[in-house]
């Protein structure tokens, strides 16, 4: 079953949608999961297509998350 949505923090903030995807597709890779990346809004987790968005949060220290929400097809 595919989680509806996944939360990543990467190590570093990326500035343009095309290196956080890839960053994103980088770290999932590493984690042992397998994925394609269809374009800078789409991957492909474990089978399972999911929407790439970037949250950014603005408390003390400034952070960057990856939200992948998943397509229902």
């Amino acid at each position: 079953m595919a989680k509806k949505k996944i939360v990543l923090e990467l190590d570093e903030r990326y500035f343009n949608k095309r290196d956080l995807s890839n960053a994103t597709y980088e770290y999932l890779k590493n984690e042992n999961h397998s994925c394609e990346l269809l374009d800078s809004d789409t991957i492909i987790v474990d089978g399972n297509k999911y929407l790439i968005q970037e949250w950014n949060t603005s408390a003390i220290v400034p952070l960057q998350q990856v939200v992948l929400k998943l397509i229902k097809e």
